[in-house]
């Protein structure tokens, strides 16, 4: 059976033939490779190259993972060694950014798990690194290898061992084992106070934690304290010197002070024997003095009011004395001789007399009212009668007219005598006559200027 000729056909057959088919796996293929070759060639070309040395490179192979923030994002491209020490090349994928201080730590999450190269910060802002990074062996970490921990643990196991510090020494135990004992004779039996030690000191440490904050605002005080004695350091050394000089005044006195502080050690004594002789006499007084305190406390403002102008009346005394007649120049005024009925009306109120009485506080509060109204009609007399009263003597109900008077001498405008103004001499002084001036020598002329050499 013979295959028929389709390409001298008009239908679709035509277009499978060996040769077109040929064709398309061809084409296929071709494509393939080249999107290869571009991926490949485009992603290498935004990608980050990082070139990092290493102590060692344990478990680190080409392929291994480069991962940030334990995502992958890389991996290693080829590691080799160079000495005491390991290069090796990372490339990290495109669009990734890092810090401009990013480090590489080798990673082991187990013991049997593959390890892993972490960098390190994460970007959160500022300048980047490049896009070929390098990274010395200071730039760098890798992990503790178990063979390094069992290592050490046996050297720090034979170094405290019988053939190191523990060793004997006379038939004795070594250092170590005595320690060990005398460690567990002290806390035998001692097991509840070490657990409260612990439970204390983890309260103590939850108690700073919580106050982290003081803690901050005291280290930052005390930094301010500290900088402010380095800015007046002379200052603190003079005065270190004088606390010497005084410590040093203090110590040749120390006889001296040494007697004052014994004889005031016996006087204290005293005062306590006197005291506990006469603890019911004193505490008589201190009650006794209890309705004092109140009257004070009652009379704080005016006592207030009495300190506040007590300055300017003692100035206002020492500038009213007269010096030349020796007098005061000023006049009493009583603020309860200005309206007499008024003072009156006031002595029905016993309370005032007798702050905290029982009895004369209900009696204040039953004459109130009468004693209020009292005092309206004793005002209202006062503005009757005072306009008709002369100046009485004391002042009595007589300081609103004494207040209009001007003080001879001190209204405005008025000058003060020229000249000498004669005293009398008699007590029925005359008018001096005026005396006639004297007549007065002439005067000779002096000459304006010296005479020269020659002129006599």
């Amino acid at each position: 059976m013979t295959t028929p000729d389709l390409t001298t056909t008009n239908g679709p057959g035509r277009w499978f033939t060996p040769r077109h088919i040929t064709g398309v796996v061809l084409g296929t293929v071709l494509a393939l490779i080249l999107a290869s070759v571009l991926w490949w060639a485009f992603s290498g070309i935004g990608a980050t190259t990082i070139n990092a040395t290493f102590k060692r490179s344990i478990g680190i192979y080409p392929g291994t993972d480069v991962k940030m923030l334990g995502v992958r994002v890389g991996e290693v491209q080829t590691v080799s060694p160079d000495g005491d020490r390991v290069h090796v090349k990372m490339r990290v994928k495109r669009g990734l950014k890092l810090p401009a201080d990013v480090r590489a730590v080798q990673m082991a999450p187990s013991v049997i798990a593959d390890r892993y190269v972490q960098l390190t910060p994460a970007y959160t802002g500022g300048p980047r690194a490049p896009r070929d990074i390098t990274l010395s062996i200071d730039q760098t970490m890798v992990p503790v290898e178990v063979d390094e921990l069992y290592a050490n643990l046996q050297k720090l196991s034979r170094s405290l061992g019988p053939d190191g510090v523990n060793a004997k020494q006379g038939g004795k135990d070594g250092p170590v084992t005595e320690f060990v004992r005398v460690g567990a004779d002290n806390l035998r039996g001692n097991g509840e106070k070490l657990g409260s030690a612990f439970t204390n000191m983890s309260k103590a440490a939850t108690t700073l934690s919580d106050s982290s904050g003081n803690l901050v605002d005291t280290i930052k005080n005390l930094n301010v304290f500290v900088g402010a004695l380095a800015e007046n350091d002379a200052q603190v050394r003079k005065f270190n010197s004088q606390m010497a000089s005084f410590n040093t005044f203090l110590a040749g006195e120390r006889q001296q002070l040494g007697q004052a502080l014994a004889t005031l050690s016996v006087a204290l004594g005293d005062v306590a024997r006197f005291v506990n002789d006469n603890q019911q006499v004193i505490g008589d007084t201190v009650r006794s003095l209890q309705p004092t305190a109140k009257t004070l406390k009652d009379n704080q403002e005016s006592i207030k009011e009495i300190l506040t102008v007590l300055p300017v009346t003692v100035s206002n005394l020492i500038n009213a004395y007269d010096a030349e007649s020796g007098t005061l120049a000023m006049r009493l005024t009583i603020e309860d001789l200005q309206n007499l009925m008024a003072a009156q009306c006031k002595l029905l109120n016993p309370g005032s007399i007798m702050p905290g009485t029982k009895p004369f506080l209900e009696w204040q509060h039953k004459m109130a009212p009468i004693i209020s109204h009292c005092v309206d009609v004793a005002n209202q007399i006062k503005a009757g009668t005072s306009p008709l009263l002369p100046v009485l003597p004391f002042g009595i109900m007589s300081n609103d007219k004494t207040q209009r008077y001007a003080v001879p001498g001190t209204r405005r405008g008025r000058q003060s005598p020229q000249g000498n103004i004669p005293q009398p001499t008699s007590p029925n002084p005359q008018t001096p006559k005026p005396t006639k001036p004297k007549p007065t020598k002439p005067k000779a002329n002096k000459p304006s200027h010296a005479p020269e050499r020659g002129d006599r």
